[in-house]
């Protein structure tokens, strides 16, 4: 399987970079109506994913929103929680990734993000591709 027949593209995606302040990703995720989104450095290099229980539990950490409200996303999320695919990746790397997250984020040999993959697409994938391979039954 190739990666990049299911890939969306950075520039189709959305994401969040690593100096925005923990009020412009809360605000950002409920405008899109995400729970996880994929972090970004200024340079473009792939962080690892912010969740809503990331800024859940900083915001419960450190004193309450008033507290946290200007805190860059760089600053507490940690760094790879979620390894990203190369490019390269082959089928079981994809079906194993695909089962960590929503979508699977994808960086080239660099480490520089290029889009994600929707979980949803693998899964549907190899769903197809297992109802093509089974034998059919006639009466």
């Amino acid at each position: 399987m190739n990666v990049i027949r299911f890939l969306q593209r950075k520039t189709d995606c959305s994401v969040l970079y690593d100096y925005k302040t923990f009020r412009q990703a809360l605000r950002f995720m409920r405008g899109h109506g995400k729970q996880e989104m994929p972090l970004v450095s200024h340079e473009g290099f792939y962080c690892g994913v912010v969740r809503e229980g990331d800024l859940l539990w900083h915001l419960l950490d450190h004193g309450g929103y008033e507290a946290v409200k200007d805190d860059t996303l760089g600053s507490f999320v940690e760094k790879y929680n979620l390894p990203a695919l190369k490019i390269t990746a082959d089928d079981e790397e994809l079906k194993r990734a695909s089962m960590r997250c929503s979508f699977v984020p994808i960086v080239d040999d660099r480490g520089v993000f290029v889009g994600t993959v929707d979980s949803r697409d693998i899964v549907q994938h190899f769903v197809d591709e297992a109802r093509r391979s089974r034998p059919s039954v006639t009466a």
